[in-house]
């Protein structure tokens, strides 16, 4: 049962990853950063989307742990 979560954590992670990465794509970098086209720029929007990945999958797998726990009647 271990594995099969983990595994499920991974794919939401990778998939709150992708959906940030799409979501930031919309600002406007040139407002926040010097070179919006840069390394450093590509390397925050990076960081934003793992952040946002991070944050999507732990929201995901705390909402399904709350289901189980309440289908369960524990």
């Amino acid at each position: 049962m271990a594995a099969a979560d983990g595994l499920s954590f991974v794919f939401v992670f990778i998939f709150g990853t992708m959906i940030t990465w799409w979501a930031v794509g919309i600002l406007k970098w040139d407002k926040f950063v010097h070179d919006p086209f840069g390394p450093q720029a590509r390397f925050l929007r990076l960081i934003f989307g793992i952040l946002g990945g991070a944050l999507f999958g732990f929201i995901a797998i705390v909402y399904v742990v709350a289901v189980q726990l309440l289908s369960t009647g524990a």
